[in-house]
């Protein structure tokens, strides 16, 4: 795998290179700024919701290896970011946590990037699809609260804007980060580099954008392996160098090694082109990803007598010999090897204009997203166990593979800002449709020769939804304003299988179910500066494919979907109060959510078989405010602070299947969370910037039994500081540096985050 890894980037690079070269050739012109059509429509959009924007300037004070980084100091928003490049940046909004992704939608230049596939750390946002040098603002937008979006919006809406060219600019970026990683018995340090490479231009009426951008790192360690003692009667050997602790709920256990760390390669190619033809556009994007994932250097901390590494299934510690341990409990084999790779391909057509002389815009768009092909192994046994071989004739190893995945996706919107010549009505429309698939066959595997064995069960199928939706605004009076939304889905289900999808042993009956979900929005004016608003919304998230129908079985691991899972129903209110500043502005937002059918993705460890479904909470009441405080001249003008504080109070309110619960905190849903980011000019050609991140702990399960903290499988409270150096050497040219994790504090939210990690960039820019 190493050795392909490094042809393919080898050759893909000549391409880019190659391509960026001869397209340079091309004249220069000077033009003004591109207006999408797209962004013209749906405006009530960011009035009637809370919305968050994120500058080009904003950007520069951040730490920014991946897109997702652009987002870590936004309020009451986190995203999990284990380490640099990792593919499951799942993300959480509001109410909604951060396994449920499926409550948020994340889009690039309209291009849906959220992976409503499936879910859990699965179910994270296709972040790099997108490179962060591409980036040119990024919005937020909280809740349902306009129809534009369907209840996948429960959580909110994050929109990237990359760069729209107006003249001819070559860009090279390289960047270096290092961190330092010293937990039990793993002192290490783990790098990583990434290069990017563009050309932008505009000629005569066509604007393009090609660039290709490489990740490559090496993240910390992040599982580690323990164990409670065993009954098991099975021949024990002794061992040496586990290291006693607790578990997450208070538990005697030891620890005996961990994951090692984890390699991560990600190769993006993007084409993103803009052309005008009389009043109308024409938008076109591909970008076409190939990622590899490598954990093959576990870190084993037992010991033999001889002092070699101990792979025995069943061990008893030198020290104390009557207790037995069991490594099953953390599957087949804890140090097998892992590794995944998944090619991916990307395409977005689009078109807008005038739809009448009367201040009609219309714009419609058409998305594509394929794996094209997404193979993970996994050895089943470490190469160096002394059952390795035997094992795998067996075939105890095993293959993924995902087949006929992915989804299209069509929106089209039409709207005016001038309703029957009426200057003070408005009204948006539009039609929506989708269908997501997804196939997952996992087979037995011989790793030792490379053998393919019988299947473990495939699962998959469809699901898809159209919608009708539209936005009807009016300003009552100098003070007042009205919006009303109404959005009608309809949703089916079908083709959903266990087995071999031709001749499945079990296949759920197709399903068609639909919604109405009405908003409203009234505001209040009190002068030109201040704005009361109170928004209420219905939403409807319906589940997705890996939550009705994968299905897996796989020994000690068991995942069993729930066909007959009720879509979640929410009923959303904001109260919002916000002045605006002469250098900013400041806001408070009031809000609750109550949501019914809650979908919850539980998993438990039950006689050593890791078991997992989606399971119904009857009813989830979130509660909180937020203030939000920006401003760009703090001091005086050099010196911006964008800062924002949440509390919030997620409750189980009712829960047929276990009342035990009720009352309880809902999982990973902090009461706290606040965030600061300063800017500083030094000079005129030096920036500083400082980040703040803090969470107050969480619960993991639904039970609250998760109590410990600084253990792996905690939800640990934090405060985070990062900070950045920006210096403009010339026109063309500029360095920077950083460190995230200044104190180098130890953090689990579930997995290890990083420690203390080192940054140095270059760009040059022609």
């Amino acid at each position: 795998m190493e050795d392909s890894r490094a042809n393919s980037s080898f050759f893909r690079t000549l391409v880019i290179l190659s391509l960026i070269g001869g397209v340079a050739s091309a004249a220069e012109d000077e033009i003004e700024e591109i207006l999408i059509v797209g962004d013209q429509l749906f405006r009530d959009t960011t009035d009637v919701s809370p919305t968050s924007v994120i500058t080009a300037e904003d950007l520069k004070a951040i730490n920014m290896s991946t897109v997702e980084d652009a987002l870590m100091y936004e309020p009451n928003l986190i995203i999990r970011t284990r380490f640099i490049g990792d593919p499951n940046g799942v993300i959480g909004m509001r109410g909604s946590n951060m396994f449920q992704g499926s409550r948020t939608m994340v889009f690039t230049d309209g291009i849906p990037l959220h992976y409503h596939l499936q879910t859990r750390w699965s179910g994270s946002p296709r972040w790099s699809l997108v490179s962060p040098s591409e980036i040119e603002a990024a919005e937020v937008i909280y809740g349902p609260y306009s129809a534009e979006y369907g209840g996948n919006a429960m959580g909110g809406v994050v929109n990237l804007y990359t760069r729209n060219p107006t003249e001819r600019k070559i860009n090279i970026e390289t960047g270096f980060f290092s961190q330092s990683y010293d937990i039990l018995k793993t002192d290490e340090s783990y790098t990583g580099n990434k290069l990017f490479a563009s050309i932008e231009d505009r000629v005569g009426n066509t604007s393009y954008f090609l660039s290709f951008n490489r990740l490559d790192n090496e993240g910390q360690p992040q599982t580690q392996h323990r164990s409670s003692s065993s009954r098991r009667s099975a021949s024990v050997t002794g061992a040496s160098g586990a290291l006693s602790g607790l578990d997450e709920r208070g538990r005697d256990i030891i620890y005996f090694g961990d994951s090692g760390p984890e390699e991560s390669l990600t190769e993006l190619v993007k084409l993103k082109i803009i052309h005008d033809i009389g009043d109308f556009q024409l938008r076109g994007n591909i970008a076409y990803e190939q990622r590899e994932r490598d954990e093959s250097n576990p870190n084993n901390y037992l010991r033999d007598s001889a002092g070699n590494a101990f792979y025995d299934r069943n061990f008893s510690l030198a020290t104390d010999p009557s207790t037995v341990y069991d490594t099953t409990s953390w599957g087949t084999s804890v140090f097998q090897n892992r590794m995944q790779e998944r090619d991916s391909l990307l395409v977005g057509l689009g078109i807008g204009g005038p739809l009448n002389d009367n201040g009609w815009l219309f714009d419609a768009y058409f998305s594509n997203f394929e794996i094209l092909d997404d193979i993970e192994i996994r050895t089943g046994r470490h190469p160096n166990a002394s059952d390795y071989q035997s094992a795998n004739a067996r075939f105890a190893g095993r293959i993924t593979e995902f087949d006929d995945t992915g989804w299209q996706i069509f929106d089209f919107k039409a709207g005016t800002e001038t309703l029957f010549g009426n200057d003070d009505m408005r009204l948006s429309l539009g039609f929506h449709s989708d269908n997501y698939e997804l196939n997952v066959d996992p087979f037995r595997y011989d790793a030792f020769n490379r053998i393919k064995g019988s299947s473990r069960g495939a699962s998959g199928g469809e699901v898809s939804t159209k919608a009708l939706y539209a936005q009807w605004g009016m300003v009552l009076s100098d003070q007042w304003d009205l919006s009303l939304g109404l959005r009608y889905e309809d949703w089916e289900s079908s083709g959903g299988y266990f087995g071999e999808e031709s001749n499945a042993a079990d296949r759920h009956i197709d399903r068609d179910e639909n919604g109405v979900s009405p908003k409203l929005s009234l505001a209040y004016f009190v002068d030109d500066s201040i704005t009361i608003r109170y928004s209420a919304a219905r939403a409807i998230r319906f589940p997705i494919i890996e939550e009705l129908y994968r299905n897996e079985s796989s020994g000690v691991r068991q995942f069993a979907g729930n066909a007959l899972l009720e879509p979640e129903d929410g009923l959303h209110h904001n109260i919002s109060i916000e002045k605006l500043t002469g250098s900013g502005s400041v806001s408070v937002n009031f809000y609750k959510e109550t949501i019914d059918d809650v979908i919850f993705n539980f998993t438990e460890i039950t006689n050593n078989t890791n078991i997992s479904t989606a399971l119904p909470v009857d009813e989830v009441d979130t509660q909180g405010v937020e203030l939000v405080y920006n401003n760009k001249e703090l001091i005086d003008s050099n010196l911006s602070l964008r800062f924002n504080i949440n509390y919030a109070d997620a409750e189980i309110t009712k829960s047929v299947l276990n009342p035990g619960i009720e009352g309880n905190e809902f999982p990973r849903m902090p009461e706290w969370r606040a965030n600061a980011l300063f800017s500083y000019s030094l000079l005129n050609d030096v920036n500083v910037g400082l980040g703040l991140r803090y969470a107050s702990n969480s619960y993991g399960r639904l039970d609250n039994l998760d109590k410990e903290s600084n253990i792996f499988g905690a939800q640990d409270d934090f405060l985070l500081t990062n900070i950045r150096v920006n210096w403009q050497i010339s026109e063309e040219f500029s360095v920077s540096s950083g460190m995230n994790n200044v104190t180098n504090e130890e953090v689990y939210v579930h997995h290890p985050w990083p420690s203390q990690t080192f940054f140095l960039e270059g760009k040059y820019s022609f």
